[in-house]
């Protein structure tokens, strides 16, 4: 079922960009210049709605993380969801009661907007656009170590240099069921190579999903490519579970997880 569009969308994201429409293929090779810190930068592949780049930016503050979506409403969603958790909201202070106040009041006040000038970038002449999207691709930056670009994301080189990331999430990605639309999913082994090209060496990927088929097929490009599996159970939740990734749930993952689905998790180190 397609999605209904939120209502005044465009006029809410744009309160959280600054005015500024940043395209992300500029950012190439100088990604950590748009945070507070330069420090090791991982980068989550559909994020949804932000909640598991949410977590892990809070828990982990050494770490930039940035987390790709292409849907603007579940982008929306992700970075009204980043600023709940960022800003100390005074409810009863600022609304008189203990509701939690309407997403449209969560826009924190220091909000970072991505700052061309920071970056050292110069306004350049793209070529033909590279992503089929009806909006402008733009980046957000809503906490001291958590931005989001709101693009569909076809070649990570497209947008990153090589060795620029420390790590990699992949979480509940699209299955691509028929063995015809194999080479779409994200652990082909295309998809892999250009991964190796700009992770660090030792760098890692971390895979979840609730797809028995997806994760068998994955683990077998793992495998063929020559990754190492440093991680890997078939119910990442269940008791006494020593994995640390169990810490952090995507939305789907508390569903999922909530209705007794086993959750299918690895990571694999690429050589250095």
């Amino acid at each position: 079922m397609r999605q209904r569009r939120i209502k005044g969308l465009e006029e809410k994201l744009r309160r959280y960009n600054g005015g500024v429409e940043l395209d992300p293929r500029l950012l190439k090779g100088r990604w950590n210049r748009i945070f507070v810190k330069e420090q090791p930068l991982y980068l989550e592949l559909g994020c949804g709605k932000g909640q598991f780049a949410s977590s892990v930016a809070d828990a982990r503050p050494e770490h930039n993380i940035l987390a790709v979506e292409g849907n603007r409403n579940a982008m929306l969603r992700a970075l009204q969801k980043a600023a709940r958790r960022y800003v100390d909201y005074d409810t009863t202070r600022q609304t008189g009661s203990r509701e939690t106040p309407p997403f449209e009041m969560l826009l924190p006040e220091g909000v970072f907007a991505a700052d061309p000038e920071k970056a050292g970038i110069e306004t350049v002449e793209l070529e033909a656009p590279l992503y089929k999207t009806s909006e402008a691709d733009c980046v957000y930056c809503v906490t001291p170590n958590l931005s989001f670009v709101n693009m569909y994301l076809r070649h990570v080189e497209d947008c990153f240099a090589e060795q620029e990331l420390e790590g990699i999430y992949l979480n509940f990605s699209d299955p691509w069921p028929k063995a015809r639309q194999a080479s779409r999913r994200l652990t082909h082994r295309g998809f892999l190579e250009g991964y190796r090209r700009v992770l660090r060496p030792g760098g890692y990927l971390e895979f979840k999903t609730d797809n028995e088929g997806l994760f068998r097929f994955s683990v077998e490009e793992f495998r063929e490519t020559g990754l190492e599996i440093i991680e890997y159970t078939e119910d990442l939740h269940a008791p006494g579970s020593p994995y640390r990734s169990a810490a952090f749930m995507t939305e789907y993952e508390q569903k999922f997880s909530a209705e007794g689905k086993p959750i299918f998790y690895c990571k694999v180190q690429f050589p250095g």
